[in-house]
């Protein structure tokens, strides 16, 4: 019973307890943490002609935050208005952070390709 009890103990320490917590780069919260606390919609998902339109249960102003899948800030800006403009952001997946009074919620956002228009002329 004893070498069972010293087998364990050692098991134990041998796996330890992680020290290192992955931090966000959204905010000083740890990924594990983080619920989704405000409610709110983001349409439409992928953008259509580079405006975002936030849906939200309050009219708080809002703190808008997008990172790509790097976790590098393409674009942070402050709010009322219930639509966004896109304009600067390229291609690809993001994730949009939305802060109001004291609540945090994140959504996948998809910038598809843009129509490449071609302007066809007869000579």
């Amino acid at each position: 019973m004893n070498k069972l009890l010293f087998l364990f103990f050692c098991f134990l320490i041998s796996v330890g307890y992680p020290t290192y917590i992955p931090k966000s780069p959204f905010g000083n919260f740890p990924y594990e943490s983080y619920t989704d606390s405000l409610r709110f919609s983001i349409f439409p998902n992928p953008v259509k002609d580079k405006i975002l339109y936030i849906e939200s249960s309050s009219n708080a102003l809002k703190h808008i935050e997008i990172y790509n899948v790097l976790g590098e800030k393409k674009l942070e800006l402050d709010t009322y208005d219930n639509k966004v403009f896109l304009e600067k952001l390229d291609t690809g997946i993001y994730i949009f952070l939305l802060k109001q009074e004291d609540q945090k919620g994140l959504r996948r956002l998809v910038v598809p390709r843009g129509l490449n228009l071609i302007n066809f002329t007869s000579s």
